[in-house]
């Protein structure tokens, strides 16, 4: 098991973490200081996103990874209900050894469903997607499941919060997703990378504009903010972007999470 993995969840890892991150900051401010907001916003969506779902309802983990933010969500409020997709088989089972308690799908996710060859990415598998990428040298290729989450997840699940880290495949998730959209209104804290296809932002941009959502950057959450223009969610990309991972909020529940925002980060407002 990755000695990542192992460490998630104890006061040991937690602090090597914490320390990890102080030292990319650090690091950027000596080196790379363009790079100080990105690296700073990217970090505080994951505090963010770990610690802002509802009591007793649902967390999605479209993604899981390794489950660091699984176990994050889980050590914040253990009443909240998680439940995780990984599509490399050998990831998922070790989520299911480390979690035991927690649903498991060991699937991708898309609009539609059957199989789909999925790449692992050798050198680096959190780069791993369903998307071919152009540089297959160090690429293994499988075919896994692929499933709607309309149909992953139960109708009467109460889903509070989405994070969804694909590697370029968001959207596509999404669009297998609007039944949950629509009924949930999730907080959906969704990766955009300045690599990704200019068309495939601006279609993300009006999925969720279409469904009355609104996007900030995690350092606007907590504030008030009505949210980026199309305009200004592509120039965000642009070097130095502003961040990689951003919130969709529905346009109705804007304040209560960002009230939800501002006790995570105790910010107090006279």
């Amino acid at each position: 098991m990755n000695i990542k993995q192992v460490l998630l969840g104890n006061w040991f890892g937690d602090l090597a973490m914490f320390s990890r991150e102080k030292i990319d900051l650090l690091r950027a401010a000596i080196s790379q200081s363009e790079a100080v907001g990105t690296i700073a916003n990217d970090q505080l969506a994951g505090r963010l996103v770990c610690s802002i779902c509802d009591p007793n309802k649902t967390f999605l983990d479209i993604g899981a990874h390794i489950g660091s933010v699984t176990s994050a969500v889980q050590r914040y409020d253990a009443t909240v209900n998680i439940i995780a997709v990984e599509a490399i088989p050998e990831k998922a089972e070790k989520l299911r050894h480390k979690f035991p308690h927690i649903p498991i799908y060991a699937c991708a996710v898309g609009e539609e469903e059957g199989e789909i060859a999925f790449f692992i990415d050798l050198q680096q598998t959190g780069y791993s997607s369903i998307n071919r990428p152009t540089n297959l040298s160090q690429i293994r290729e499988i075919q896994v499941p692929i499933q709607r989450l309309d149909n992953l997840i139960s109708r009467d699940t109460e889903v509070d919060v989405i994070k969804i880290d694909i590697e370029g495949a968001e959207l596509g998730a999404l669009r297998g997703a609007v039944d949950i959209l629509s009924r949930s209104r999730p907080t959906v804290m969704f990766e955009s990378a300045p690599s990704d296809a200019s068309d495939a932002k601006k279609d993300l941009f009006d999925y969720f504009d279409q469904r009355h959502y609104a996007i900030l950057v995690p350092n606007r959450l907590a504030h008030n903010d009505n949210g980026l223009t199309k305009t200004g969610f592509l120039e965000s990309h642009l070097y130095p972007r502003r961040t990689t991972n951003y919130f969709a909020v529905h346009k109705d529940r804007r304040q209560k999470i960002r009230d939800k925002a501002r006790r995570v980060l105790r910010i107090r407002v006279e």
